[in-house]
This record gives structure tokens, sequence and C-alpha cells, in this order.
């Protein structure tokens, strides 16, 4: 588990990031079961939710959602320039309305959504060893889980007409 604080603009991001994630379909849904799961980010939008209005927020993610989020920061980036050219319009349900809210006044100055790229991309970077350590985690996890699987898939030798 890694406990993290997110402070003023920090904490807004992370808010903005959880929404465009889980805003994209699938996003939560499991590639091997093809079931939703609670693994990613969903949890985190709802502890961010209830500490919004306070100037900082300390929040506990597992490898797995760290890892999430680190990918959702750097989607935001991406949405943040195309909300601006789209002149403040977005195609993940829930973004636009979620930037008014989360930073008001932005819609009346043009250009404050790339002030965020910049506040976004430098956030990213500062979660950036963690981020790396929880992708590393997460694929020693996988490999670990698939040679489990792939030795119980192993028929014995002697059995012949079985392979």
């Amino acid at each position: 588990m890694h406990e993290l604080t997110f402070r003023d603009d920090d904490l807004r991001l992370v808010y903005l990031a959880t929404v465009y994630h889980l805003g994209r379909p699938g996003s939560e849904i499991d590639a091997q079961t093809l079931e939703p799961h609670r693994l990613g980010l969903g949890p985190l939008r709802e502890q961010l939710d209830r500490q919004l209005d306070q100037p900082a927020a300390t929040v506990e993610l597992t490898d797995y959602q760290l890892t999430r989020l680190g990918q959702a920061l750097h989607g935001i980036a991406n949405e943040l320039k195309q909300y601006e050219m789209a002149q403040r319009r977005s195609a993940v349900p829930g973004f636009a309305e979620a930037m008014q809210r989360l930073f008001p006044g932005n819609e009346r100055e043009p250009g404050t959504s790339l002030d965020l790229v910049e506040k976004t991309i430098m956030l990213r970077r500062r979660l950036d060893g963690a981020v790396a350590g929880a992708e590393s985690a997460v694929a020693a996890a996988r490999k670990q889980q698939e040679s489990a699987a792939a030795v119980g898939a192993r028929r014995p030798w002697w059995k012949l007409w079985r392979r």
C-alpha cells in the first residue's frame, strides 16, 4: 500500500484524473474475466469526493491503483489540451462538469486549461518513482500468477493419452 497526500491543485487534478479514467468505457473491467471489479480508481474517487473541500487529502493506494492513477494523469494531460481546443467541451462523460466544479472561473479565461497541463505533468513526474515501483510490483504479481497457472496446467508425462 502507498500512502499519498495531495494538496490544493494536486488534489483536484487527481480527482479529475479519476473522473477521466472512470468516464472511459471499460476502464474498470477485468481484462481476464470481463467483469467489473473494484480494484481500480472507483474507490479512490469515492475517498477524494469526501475530502475535496479540505486543503489536503491522504489516501492509500494499492500498487494496481497507483499504476492506473499514473495512466490517468497522462490521459488528462492530453484531455486538457483537447478540452481547451474544443472550446471547453469533452467527449469524456462528466469531464467538463468536473472541470467547472473543481476549477471555477477557468471557463472565463482562455488558456487556463493549458496551465493545468503543466501542473498535471509536474504531479506525474513527482509520482514517477512510486508509479515505477508499483508497475514492477504489478508485473511481478502477474508473472507469478501466470507461472502458478502454468504449473497447474501441466499434465503428468506418463499420461500420454491426455495430451
